[in-house]
């Protein structure tokens, strides 16, 4: 009986992850006849054999794939075919393919490499690019689709004899890996001053080096296969405040990287779903708590907190860095405070050589340099919090598909925590985070990112979306593109509407019957009525998103100085209430009150309301960077939380809200009153937090509503997500983020939704 032919195509992300490989001895082993390639959908599999055998086929793909490979769909199909197999093959990839498929992203160096580059016996002892088909670099050296080789930055280096052998080989864990390479033929390393006197090029050298500076005191900036990263000894209280001034970087935690999670217990509390998560291939930052901070200079990495980002090694560069040291180190991003992560030896030397005393650098070009994505669990309810969505995740959703509109979209973001959002075939991309467009050098970031997702794609946008803030810069650059294609169709997008379409896109609760209150608070976005808004509830119904309660307004005083210091919100919420007399200079106080008593524009702010709570409750510093006071109240409303006993209070709890408005200087004054009779902080801290929760109950309640979303910054506060999900969960149906932040960081992907879902 003649075998029957079938076509197999499998979405996904299957490129760049061993799949072909994979696939060619599944079939070898079931003795079937055919060919495996990629194309614009995925992976192509044509196969002749018999019906049985190619079912068995089909299921043990689906059971067996790459660890790293994810399967969207599959279709297999009977097919005509006069094309006679002699042997199943690997067929090169067509030219010039429209690609319809997730790029694959970065992965961290898997087990095996890593034994190998700590094997004294192996070819690849102290190479730290050692990869296989499982891991290593894949979106930061991508010039274009599909992943193949020469498709890379990897392809500036040739593969020698021994590596070409690995590649053609079928047993080997290199069979048909993209990235590979070894000393011979492979990326260099180079270890030199920041004067730039080269001090080492031999790898068993340089890293013994890297750690006798590291014992010295010194910082060094080191090219990681994402981009530079600063390291210095995280147990030297004196290198870590020398790196803090160096970067001008205040307060704001630094990261600190591990040997590995059973290092991490040493110092931190982690549980099992941490510990997988840092061990994952995406290997992000895990926000962890402090259980014993023993040698770690603790005051300095991590300044009136209680927890520290934790990451192990993501790379055989920083393998190699733990194996020698063995301490605890810093792990930040190269750059200045505010600035982009430097990925070229000119750039980073340039840039990095008042902050640095040595340099790592390698030969490998890096086209998209990232940073490290970071993450956290809720302490109760272990609720995922992505902070930074960047290296293991961008540029994809793999759960996003559309094939209702055939336009191909480009979205900008916001200005604080940038990214972009694309849509040039069925699947959407979301760019890594690009950072706030307020510095220039990550202005010029954003607008490369632009380009090279155009070039990547082959794309030229038809649609723009925008911001609808008029003095945004990303809003400002896509009315110029707009303005020299005169074909090209924009829209602009109300901020807190396109966070509220985020969620619910993310959720893919567009085609919903019941009705959707979302719950949008964050720092500021241009409102509708050119306030500024931030305390929001929408309702989402019918294809329609309207506005129906919010923060009850109050004065919007000094631009961006009210969002750099907390006494300026507290001011201007509780109407220059003497209370605060003592915290501003005569001149202050008149300039700051007059302004407070004639505003131009008003706000809604929840972010500014947390600024005002957390001023009162002893934060009366300067705000170095955006939520530290938010987080300085998390932390004393937890512990509160944690072990207090007392019955939470709803300082409104006999309001009625009019209109759904909460009355923002009525909750205000509640808080200072306790303050005065002397009600502990954090017992205070923990009722605002329990406030805001017993406000969202009754809107939703009094609208009738069971089906609540959240999106914007606030809701990165852990303790208030537990809360919500202890106080409402029975009665109300939760949507929070886990494949995005809830920062603006989602702007872009949630315009992308409100332009194909809401009726305009």
């Amino acid at each position: 009986m003649n075998p029957s032919t079938f076509e197999i195509v499998i979405s996904g992300r299957v490129q760049g992850v061993g799949f072909r490989p994979f696939i060619f001895n599944l079939a070898k082993k079931l003795n079937i006849k055919g060919f495996v390639t990629n194309n614009e959908l995925g992976v192509l599999i044509n196969v002749a054999a018999d019906e049985n055998t190619i079912d068995d086929f089909y299921k043990q793909i689906l059971l067996q794939k790459p660890q790293s490979s994810e399967i969207t769909s599959s279709q297999i199909n009977k097919i005509s075919s006069s094309e006679i197999f002699d042997d199943f093959v690997i067929k090169p990839t067509a030219h010039n393919l429209l690609i319809d498929i997730p790029l694959t992203p970065d992965f961290a160096i898997c087990e095996s490499c890593s034994n190998e580059i700590l094997d004294a016996e192996n070819p690849r002892y102290y190479y730290p690019f050692t990869t296989c088909t499982q891991c290593g670099p894949r979106y930061t050296i991508t010039k274009k689709f599909p992943f193949e080789r020469i498709n890379t930055s990897i392809d500036d280096f040739t593969m020698c004899g021994n590596c070409l052998q690995e590649y053609k080989n079928s047993n080997d864990i290199r069979f048909h890996s993209q990235t590979n390479s070894c000393p011979n033929c492979g990326i260099t390393l180079k270890f030199t001053t920041n004067l730039g006197e080269i001090l080492s090029e031999k790898n068993t050298e340089i890293f013994k080096i890297i750690a006798e500076k590291l014992t010295l005191g010194n910082i060094i900036a080191l090219k990681n296969t994402a981009g530079y990263v600063l390291i210095c000894d995280a147990t030297n209280n004196e290198a870590v405040k020398e790196l803090r001034t160096r970067k001008k970087r205040p307060t704001k935690p630094f990261a600190v990287l591990f040997k590995n999670t059973e290092s991490i217990g040493k110092y931190l509390k982690i549980d099992d779903l941490e510990s997988n998560l840092l061990n994952s291939t995406e290997a992000p930052i895990v926000i962890l708590q402090l259980e014993n901070a023993s040698d770690l200079a603790i005051n300095q990495i991590s300044p009136n907190l209680e927890t520290i980002g934790a990451m192990i090694p993501n790379s055989g560069t920083l393998k190699l860095v733990m194996e020698n040291f063995g301490k605890p180190i810093i792990a930040t991003s190269a750059n200045f405070h505010g600035s982009p992560i430097c990925s070229s030896e000119k750039e980073a030397t340039k840039t990095l050589k008042e902050i640095a005393d040595y340099f790592l650098h390698n030969s490998l070009n890096v086209l998209h340099p990232q940073d490290d994505s970071v993450m956290k669990f809720t302490e109760k309810n272990s609720q995922k919090i992505i902070l930074r969505r960047s290296r293991g995740f961008a540029p994809n959703l793999l759960e996003f598909k559309t094939t209702e509109r055939k336009e191909k979209i480009l979205c900008f973001g916001s200005d604080l925590k940038n990214t972009i959002t694309i849509l040039p075939n069925s699947n959407c991309y979301v760019s890594e985070y690009i950072g706030d467009l307020s510095n220039y050098d990550t202005y010029l970031r954003f607008e490369k990112t632009i380009e090279e997702y155009t070039r990547i794609f082959s794309f030229e946008p038809e649609v723009v979306l925008f911001d609808a803030h008029p003095k945004y810069v990303s809003s400002r650059l896509a009315e110029s593109i707009v303005h020299q294609e005169n074909q090209i169709h924009y829209q602009k997008i109300q901020h807190h509407k396109a966070h509220f379409a985020a969620i619910i896109g993310e959720k893919k609760l567009w085609k919903t019957e019941n009705k959707i209150l979302g719950i949008i608070w964050d720092g500021i976005g241009f409102g509708d009525d050119k306030q500024i808004w931030g305390g929001e509830f929408f309702e989402y119904h019918n294809k329609e998103i309207n506005r129906i309660g919010h923060l009850d307004y109050y004065p919007w005083v000094l631009g961006d100085k009210m969002s750099k210091n907390p006494k300026i919100s507290a001011l201007s919420i509780s109407d220059s209430n003497p209370f605060f007399r003592d915290h501003f200079d005569d001149n202050e106080w008149n300039i700051y009150s007059k302004a407070i008593q004639n505003p131009t524009i008003q706000t809604s702010s929840m972010g500014r309301l947390f600024d005002a709570v957390g001023f009162v409750l002893g934060f009366h510093q300067p705000i170095y960077f955006e939520g530290e006071v938010a987080i300085y109240l998390e932390k004393i409303a937890q512990k509160e939380f944690s072990t207090s006993k007392k019955e939470l209070i709803d300082y409104l709890e006999n309001i009625e809200f009019s209109e759904n408005i909460i009355p923002t200087k009525l909750l205000f004054d509640q808080i200072i009153t306790a303050k005065i009779n002397g009600i502990s902080v954090g017992e205070i801290a923990k009722n605002f937090h329990y406030t805001l929760i017993k406000c969202i109950e009754k809107i939703a309640s009094s609208n009738k509503i069971r089906t609540l979303a959240f999106s914007g910054g606030v809701f990165q506060n852990s303790l208030l997500v537990d809360m919500i999900i202890e106080f409402l969960s029975k009665d109300f149906e939760l949507h929070f983020h886990e494949n995005l932040s809830p920062n603006d960081e989602n702007i872009s992907f949630g315009q992308l939704n409100y332009y194909l879902n809401i009726k305009n």
